[in-house]
């Protein structure tokens, strides 16, 4: 046996894990379900929100909408120099439980969006505080669903990962490998079954906390140099042994997070990292294994195994493109051209990590 058939068997070994893992998730099905309130706690949604007038109007809109009406809405206009204030102030004007913060100069050694979650927070008064991004868009009943699922499974904190809308080609090229990473190397619902730090996921585009341990820890202060405040939050959570869940959004929460490619990969710069405990290294050798692995697995195994490497590949990814909602024939056929943008994604967070250099939103990260 030669060298190059145990790399290949490793990687083959690899490639099942995943697909065991894509598998789980696919027959679990981590969603969350529709449940109802006990009682009527006040819920504070609070947005933090800069440069969003294509978006703001539309996520007030689906809160205004909600089924469960005990709502404070608190935006936080982070120094927004389009019209985002204005139509906030609108929608306040007309609905008394819309108000808006005014951002303020952001403090050495914070990050814009952990700064303005944290001031959200201070001006709360719900019993439950549900962070959204200003992009995504919220269906009638997942506010009564979340608390109803904080409620019952007695969680510290619940976050879900948006169902991604994907209009352009370049977002089908970037954005999916986000939840092919994700769901073929976590089974997430040991992020509430297991109290492991290292099991921790969770998605700041929605996370809703119980008040009284938010209060008590200040996540987003504990956390307020960090580009990944979302995962180090549900770290923090699990070393403290309190519960936390992580859930996939189907129609009850949508986004879509970029318009174009050169969109998509500036934004996952940031904390492409992330998904692998902020160890460039470690994301390297993954995009290195997806790329050149199947050139591997050609040279060093024989057809069986080859075909079982190829088959597993496939089945998970049609897997993780059924729970995502997204195209299979696209997630499947593209799936090396998606890995080759994944190359250029991660040349560009090599690149970031040595200038920590990048613009986002007019804001140096």
């Amino acid at each position: 046996m030669t060298t190059l058939f145990y790399i290949a068997l490793l990687i083959l070994f690899f490639n099942l894990f995943r697909f065991v893992v894509a598998m789980l998730n696919y027959v679990t099905r981590p969603i969350l379900p529709f449940g109802k309130v006990e009682g009527n706690p006040l819920v504070s949604v609070l947005i933090p929100a800069r440069n969003e007038e294509q978006n703001i109007a539309n996520i007030l809109g689906g809160l205004l909408d909600q089924s469960y009406s005990n709502l404070e809405i608190v935006v936080y206009n982070d120094q927004s120099t389009d019209d985002t204030a204005h139509i906030v102030n609108r929608f306040a004007l007309q609905n008394s439980r819309v108000s808006m913060i005014m951002g303020e100069e952001l403090p050495t050694g914070w990050l814009g969006k952990n700064y303005a979650c944290h001031r959200l927070a201070q001006q709360a008064k719900g019993q439950y505080f549900l962070f959204f991004d200003a992009d995504v868009k919220v269906s009638p009943h997942i506010v009564a669903n979340g608390v109803s699922y904080m409620q019952r499974k007695r969680l510290v904190l619940l976050s879900m990962f948006p169902r991604q809308q994907l209009i352009s080609m370049g977002e089908k090229l970037v954005v999916p490998s986000m939840n092919w990473i994700l769901l073929s190397l976590l089974f997430l619902r040991l992020v509430r079954w297991s109290k492991f730090p290292s099991l921790a996921a969770a998605n700041g585009q929605m996370m809703m906390f119980d008040a009284e341990v938010y209060n008590k820890n200040q996540w987003h202060s504990q956390v307020r140099h960090s580009r990944v405040e979302d995962i180090n939050i549900s770290r923090l959570i699990k070393r403290k042994r309190l519960r936390t869940a992580t859930l996939l959004g189907t129609d009850d929460i949508l986004c879509r997070m970029y318009g174009s490619y050169a969109d998509a990969i500036n934004g996952f710069t940031k904390n492409v990292t992330a998904f692998f405990g902020g160890s460039i290294a470690i994301t390297i050798l993954f995009a290195l294994l997806g790329t050149f692995g199947p050139i591997v697995i050609l040279l060093g195994l024989p057809f069986p195994l080859a075909l079982l490497f190829f088959s597993s590949l496939i089945a998970s990814r049609i897997f993780v493109a059924k729970l995502s909602e997204q195209s299979i024939w696209i997630n499947v056929f593209l799936w090396p051209i998606q890995q080759l943008a994944f190359l250029h994604l991660l040349v560009s967070a090599i690149r970031y990590s040595v200038t920590k250099k990048l613009i986002w939103k007019g804001r140096g990260i």
